[in-house]
């Protein structure tokens, strides 16, 4: 096993081997003094890769309490029933956005995802992860905060609320990873 020695660029400093490794033990990879190897991003996806990056989920949760603001103050729209347009509109947004529409705007994708909406693409359609977990726990939370706030039973968006967070968290499941119900958004002819 070869020592590893240091190279500084600039202000930082870049490890490499004498002998860089490879995978499958070969030995193809270029040698040098300058020569880098990184592993790979954990989602090569550029669809789904910006989920990663931190801060996103404070921006998602800071974005509905603003939305939440702005129905309430621009609006007039009392506080609970505020909670319920919120959850309603999120729903609309995030079954279309993550359950509806399929593919990918990026070209050097190649239409490797052109078959796969936005949550089969995140993390590589592996379930239970955290980022499908808080994408889970959010219209949970959504629906509890606008049921309690419009009292459950009392108010007649109730029904709506439960509709929202039920189909939901259907369309999260495991079973219906990659299913089409009765063929609807399919892309072979039923």
């Amino acid at each position: 096993m070869a020592a590893a020695s240091s190279a500084h660029i600039g202000a930082g400093v870049l490890h490499h081997r004498e002998k860089p490794m490879s995978p499958k033990g070969l030995d193809y990879l270029p040698k040098g003094p300058f020569v880098f190897h990184a592993d790979p991003p954990a989602d090569l996806n550029k669809n789904t890769s910006w989920l990663l990056y931190p801060g996103i989920w404070t921006s998602y949760v800071l974005i509905i309490g603003f939305v939440w603001m702005l129905f309430v103050s621009l609006g007039g729209v009392p506080s609970g029933l505020a909670w319920t347009y919120v959850h309603l509109l999120h729903f609309v947004i995030t079954f279309y956005l993550l359950h509806w529409r399929k593919g990918s705007p990026f070209g050097e994708d190649q239409g490797i995802y052109d078959r796969l909406t936005m949550w089969e693409q995140i993390d590589d359609g592996v379930q239970f992860t955290r980022t499908k977990k808080f994408f889970t726990a959010v219209p949970v939370v959504l629906f509890l905060i606008a049921s309690h706030a419009t009292d459950y039973h009392d108010h007649p968006f109730f029904a709506l609320n439960v509709l929202a967070v039920g189909i939901l968290l259907l369309a999260k499941t495991p079973m219906l990873h990659k299913v089409r119900i009765f063929g609807i958004n399919s892309d072979y002819p039923s």
